[in-house]
């Protein structure tokens, strides 16, 4: 019951009639048997962030050995991820979402639960494109709108498996905003690249998302 009795070193601690004496309060002690912490032995990816480490250049700290496997037929639930502190949407020019084409995949082939990831797609802009429009607002900003050139490295989160790469090239067109907001301090002449659309990306992805494996 957690309660340890602690015997003496010494002689004659006993009675001389063969009792023992009772111990003292100071020979009572008490031990709490320290807590286990439970790992999975097959973990999965409870966030998206657990993804994007595949996308970093030393790999992910942990393989999410508990990700169901690269298998079956598509489309397979792809994550795209990046290891570049911007972010993708700097436009707003959208990565894959649900409903934004009549045709588009079931909401969980670009957006899956984390936990149902096969393929993780991690996305680089290269920073290299075409200049696709200027914009010019009142107080000398101006704000350069270039085509993204942008490489995909496909993996199984499962494995840690290259799958293979790709290139997808950012919307070739782009509307200046009549009014745009400025914080202070921010640059007054600045380059902004411009993402891949839906299509695109679904059009690069498609021998991954799309394939038969067995």
């Amino acid at each position: 019951m957690g309660i340890a009795l602690l015997a003496s070193a010494c002689g004659g601690g006993g009675g001389g009639d063969g009792t023992q004496a009772e111990p003292s309060s100071a020979s009572v002690a008490t031990s709490t048997a320290p807590a286990t912490p439970t790992v999975a032995a097959h973990p999965v990816a409870t966030d998206t962030s657990d993804l994007a480490g595949y996308c970093y250049g030393h790999g992910p700290a942990k393989l999410l050995t508990g990700q169901p496997a690269y298998r079956g037929k598509g489309p397979h639930p792809v994550l795209l991820a990046t290891a570049d502190p911007t972010g993708l949407s700097v436009t707003e020019s959208p990565i894959p979402s649900p409903g934004e084409t009549p045709t588009a995949p079931a909401h969980d082939t670009y957006h899956p639960d984390p936990a149902k990831a096969q393929l993780v797609a991690c996305v680089v802009n290269e920073e290299t494109g075409k200049l696709v429009t200027t914009c010019s607002y009142l107080g000398d900003y101006v704000r350069y709108y270039r085509q993204g050139h942008y490489e995909i490295t496909v993996y199984e989160p499962r494995t840690g498996r290259k799958l293979g790469t790709t290139e997808v090239l950012g919307d070739d067109h782009y509307t200046c905003m009549a009014q745009v907001s400025f914080f202070q301090g921010e640059p007054k002449s600045k380059t902004l690249w411009l993402d891949p659309s839906l299509p695109a990306y679904r059009k690069a992805l498609a021998p991954w998302v799309n394939a038969v494996k067995s």
